[in-house]
């Protein structure tokens, strides 16, 4: 049913009367107590009932305990499942229609909770945009992320201020029924603003301060950065596929022309001519086709199947 506000005006969104807060964690037990607290004291703000959840994927040190003390939910992993699955585990317990999901390291303004969920009552997310300084982020951290925007913008045509921000709120519903094509680990954040984006929903982006954690990141930099832009890719060809054959048609275009002239500055032929060249050329490219849309048909065809299930059962709540 649609809102209708103060206004006069109705959104198609329904009037938002209750928030579960997730927040995966790993070994997080110098900064989960003081994360929940914050998380506390700002939904205490609000004129909706809330809950805390904190997923404990495999962690090793006090941060059940910790968590518990605080007042929350705790779900546990025996074994670390990822940032993604943590997430999505988190909403399947959920008592409430909207997520509202930020991070265990004292990085996000708790603050920003009401505000945002506010404006949630009329967009179908809002995410936090972190303002980067020299203080919260790295040299390399800042070309990583400019590399995955225009990674993005080329692949997709797709915009945003900041693709996985780890402050956000949603509804459940919207995101439990894609879980198929979401990445189940560290990029689930940039999987699901693509998936909104790129689906047409309303997304709302809120500038906001983003502090230095608390405690070692579980960040791997390279490694992650590579899964993102694979499952940027697969996103861009499951969800825009048109964009993706003129893409390929473009390389195999360019790489025709470059052996041509190649052949003509080098006199090069190994016993076959140009036209032989091109269909190489063209052979290997059908090839990167075929094997890039093999796991892209897979991932629709699971999401057509209902797949979106729950893929393993939360292990534990506490």
């Amino acid at each position: 049913m649609p809102n209708r506000t103060e206004a006069g005006v109705e959104y198609l969104q329904d009037r938002i009367t209750g928030v579960s807060v997730v927040i995966p964690c790993k070994n997080e037990e110098k900064a989960v107590g003081m994360t929940i607290s914050n998380v506390i004291q700002a939904m205490e703000h609000t004129q909706v009932e809330y809950e805390v959840i904190i997923v404990d994927d495999g962690s090793t040190d006090g941060t059940q305990r910790e968590a518990v003390a605080a007042g929350a939910r705790v779900l546990v992993h025996k074994k670390n499942m990822g940032y993604g699955n943590s997430i999505m585990d988190g909403m399947t317990i959920a008592k409430y229609p909207v997520i509202t999901i930020m991070d265990a390291d004292g990085t996000y303004p708790a603050e920003m909770l009401p505000e945002m969920i506010e404006e949630a009552n009329s967009h179908d997310m809002v995410i936090g945009t972190r303002i980067w300084t020299r203080k919260n982020t790295t040299f390399r951290g800042r070309m990583l992320r400019k590399a995955l925007y225009y990674v993005i913008l080329y692949l997709s045509n797709v915009k945003a201020p900041d693709f996985n921000s780890g402050l956000r709120v949603f509804r459940k519903l919207n995101t439990l029924d894609h879980r198929a094509v979401l990445c189940p680990t560290f990029s689930f954040t940039t999987s699901q603003t693509l998936l909104y984006l790129m689906t047409g929903r309303s997304v709302k982006f809120m500038p906001m301060k983003y502090d230095v954690r608390i405690g070692k990141s579980k960040v791997a930099p390279l490694r992650d950065a590579l899964k993102t832009f694979s499952y940027v890719f697969l996103m861009a060809n499951l969800f825009q596929a048109y964009r993706m054959a003129l893409i390929f048609i473009f390389i195999a275009i360019m790489a025709n022309l470059a052996i041509a002239v190649m052949a003509k500055l080098f006199d090069f032929s190994l016993g076959v001519q140009i036209g032989m060249y091109s269909t190489i050329v063209i052979g290997i490219l059908s090839s990167l086709i075929a094997l890039n849309v093999q796991p892209t048909t897979k991932l629709y065809v699971n999401r057509i199947r209902g797949s979106s299930r729950i893929l393993h059962k939360p292990q534990q709540t506490i």
